[in-house]
C-alpha cells in the first residue's frame, strides 16, 4: 500500500538543512558531513530511488528522475510513472535548472521545476522513446560567456559525462527565440531529436526517464576525469566541425604576396564601461605596425557561423576584458589573443580568459593598462585606494567591483600600446606564414 503523505523540500533546503541528504532524495536525519563526497555517475542507475539527486558539486545539482517520467507543462512539474518502492512517503523537489546553484540573482531569472513521485493528474500526450535533458536558458543566458559557459558548454559537459551519444531530447524552460535560432546547428550536435520548448507545450510528455540540470567545471572548463576524457580542446574541435569545413578555415584574407595579417578588434560599444575612449588613434597604431585592421561589434542576434569564420580565419584577435573574450573559443590553435586588462580586473581576465586561452593553445598576450590609462583616475585621483589597491577596496564586497566592470572606460597610452602592438606582430606574422 502506498504512502499518501508528502513531504516537499526545496534545493536551498538541501544546501542548508541537516534534515535533507540529497543524493538519496530522502528526508532523514543527517548532517553535510554525513552526506557521501560524490556519487560516482555510473552508479546513477543502480540507485533505487525514483528520484535522485548528485548534489555534491559547487556550482551545481543534477536531479534525477530514474525511470519513466511524465511531464505536465501547465505546472512545470515531473512525474514519475514507474514502479516505485512503498515505504518512503511521495516526495517533492522545487528546483531551477541552472547551473549556479548559489548565485541567488541568476535564479531569480529562471523557472521553477517541480519533480515529485506524487501520482499525476494526466496521462501521457506524446510518448517519446528517449531520455530527457532538462535545463534552463535563464539567468544570465543574455551575456555571451555566459551563454557558452552556462549553457553550451555545459551542454557538453553534461552529455559526455553521461554518454548521452545525441539519443537525447533537450527539454528547455525560458526558452528565447533568439537563443534557439542561434544555436540551431551546434544543439542539434548534441541530439537528433527535436528541441522541446517547455513553455508553450499544451499536451503532457512521457519520457524513459529525464536528467534535470547542467553540470559545470568552472571558467570555460572542462575536466577530463568527468567527461570520459573529453577537453577543452574537444569542445573547441566540435566548434570547428559545426561551422568551417572539415579539415579547413575559412579566410576573408588577401592571400596575395605581401599579404598583412589580420587582427580583429572586438569592440565594446554598449555605454556600460570598458570602452576604447581614444579608438581611432589604436586603429590606426594597428594598422601602422603592419596589420590589416577589423573591427568587429558583437550583436546579441548577430550570425554565429559569420562570427565564427571572421575569427578564424584571422591571425589576431583584441579584445578589453569581458564577456567578448569568449570569442576565444573560435580562434585557431596558435592564434595570438590579445587582451586589454583594466584596472581591478586581473584575476578575473587571468581566470575566465588567459587560463582557457592557454589549454586551447593560443599565443595569449596581455595588455594591463596603467593608472594613467584609466577614466578612474580622473574620477578618484591617481593615488585613490581604487587604484592604488582594487582588492582592499573591493575586500570581498562583490558590488564595489562594479566601478572596475561598468563605470571604467580605458583610453591607451599610444606609445606603450604601439610597443606592445610589435610584439603581437611579430607572433602573429609568424602565425600567419606557418598557417596561412
Amino acid at each position: 500500500m502506498r504512502v499518501r503523505n508528502r513531504i516537499l523540500i526545496s534545493t536551498n533546503d538541501c544546501q542548508q538543512s541537516a534534515l535533507c541528504i540529497c543524493f538519496t532524495a530522502i528526508v532523514i536525519n543527517k548532517t553535510r558531513e554525513d552526506r557521501p563526497a560524490r556519487s560516482p555517475l555510473h552508479s546513477i542507475s543502480e540507485v533505487k530511488r525514483p528520484i535522485t539527486c548528485d548534489c555534491s558539486h559547487n556550482d551545481y545539482d543534477l536531479w534525477f528522475i530514474n525511470g519513466p517520467a511524465l511531464l505536465d507543462p501547465s505546472t512545470s512539474t515531473f512525474f514519475t510513472t514507474g514502479p516505485t518502492i512503498s515505504t518512503p512517503p511521495d516526495f517533492a523537489v522545487k528546483f531551477r535548472p541552472y547551473p549556479r546553484k548559489t548565485d541567488e540573482r541568476a535564479k531569480s531569472k529562471v523557472n521553477e521545476l517541480t519533480l515529485t513521485s506524487a501520482p499525476p493528474r494526466s496521462s501521457c500526450g506524446i510518448t517519446h522513446s528517449s531520455p530527457a535533458i532538462v535545463f534552463s536558458t535563464g539567468g544570465y543566458t543574455g551575456n555571451f560567456y555566459h551563454q557558452f559557459n552556462d549553457g553550451l558548454l555545459a551542454l557538453y559537459i553534461t552529455v559526455n559525462s553521461l554518454s548521452l551519444n545525441r539519443d537525447v531530447i533537450l527539454t528547455v524552460t525560458n526558452w528565447s527565440d533568439w537563443w534557439a535560432q542561434k544555436y540551431a546547428h551546434l544543439l542539434h550536435r548534441f541530439t537528433k531529436h527535436p528541441i522541446i520548448n517547455m513553455d508553450n507545450q499544451t499536451r503532457t510528455h512521457c519520457f524513459p526517464s529525464a536528467i534535470v540540470g547542467l553540470m559545470t567545471h568552472g571558467p570555460l572548463s572542462v575536466d577530463p576525469t568527468q567527461t570520459k576524457q573529453k577537453t577543452l580542446l574537444d569542445f573547441h574541435a566540435l566548434l570547428e566541425s559545426t561551422y568551417s569545413p572539415p579539415g579547413k578555415h575559412v579566410s576573408t584574407l588577401d592571400k596575395s604576396k605581401g599579404a598583412r595579417p589580420q587582427l580583429v578588434l572586438v569592440n565594446r560599444k554598449n555605454g556600460v564601461g570598458r570602452e576604447i575612449l581614444n579608438l581611432k588613434e589604436a586603429l590606426k597604431a594597428i594598422e601602422e605596425v603592419g596589420f590589416k585592421a577589423i573591427v568587429f561589434e558583437p550583436k546579441r542576434n548577430g550570425a554565429v557561423g559569420d562570427t565564427y569564420r571572421l575569427l578564424h580565419g584571422s591571425h589576431a584577435m583584441l579584445a578589453v576584458h569581458g564577456a567578448a573574450m569568449t570569442h576565444l573559443l573560435f580562434l585557431r590553435v596558435g592564434m595570438v589573443l590579445g587582451e586589454i586588462v583594466p584596472i581591478g580586473t586581473d584575476w578575473l581576465a587571468k581566470t575566465f580568459y588567459e587560463k582557457p586561452a592557454r589549454v586551447l593553445g593560443l599565443e595569449y598576450m596581455k595588455y594591463k593598462i596603467e593608472v594613467n590609462e584609466s577614466s578612474l583616475a580622473e574620477e578618484y585621483g591617481a593615488n585613490d585606494l581604487v587604484l592604488r589597491n582594487p582588492p582592499a577596496f573591493v575586500n570581498g564586497d562583490w558590488p564595489k567591483a562594479k566601478v572596475y566592470m561598468k563605470t571604467q572606460n580605458v583610453k591607451l597610452d599610444m606609445v606603450r600600446f604601439r610597443k606592445y602592438l610589435k610584439e603581437v606582430f611579430v607572433k602573429a606574422k609568424r602565425f600567419m606564414d606557418k598557417e596561412g
